[in-house]
């Protein structure tokens, strides 16, 4: 079994009900059902740091990665591993970044990675 895990770093979110807001809305364009662990992050001020560990469905998993992230938001530096047929990806925000949904600009930092059992 394949799994991904997905740590998510928002920003401008003074209320850890807005963080939980953010998470279910990803958790649910993910299609992902086994919730998230939140805690406030504290390099930044209104801050959270969320974790999301969800399944690849797909034997392409590389595929995959790129499409559940590019749900959320563009774009994504990719980190291809050949050998392992592994893939991580990471998101910074900046002027260049397109969110798929309005609510989903707070995100300001993100990686995604397999983690083949």
């Amino acid at each position: 079994m394949t799994k991904f895990r997905l740590t998510l770093v928002t920003e401008n979110q003074k209320s850890l009900e807005k963080g939980k807001k953010f998470a279910d809305q990803i958790c649910e364009i993910l299609d992902c059902n086994n919730g998230y662990e939140i805690s406030k992050y504290e390099k930044f001020v209104n801050s959270y740091r969320i974790e999301i560990i969800g399944q690849i469905t797909n034997k392409n998993s590389v595929m995959e990665s790129i499409e559940l992230t590019d749900r959320i938001c563009s774009p994504w530096i990719v980190t291809y591993d050949r050998p392992k047929n592994n893939v991580e990806l990471i998101f910074n925000k900046s002027d260049l970044s397109n969110f798929r949904d309005k609510e989903f600009n707070v995100l300001n930092w993100a990686q995604f990675e397999i983690e083949n059992e």
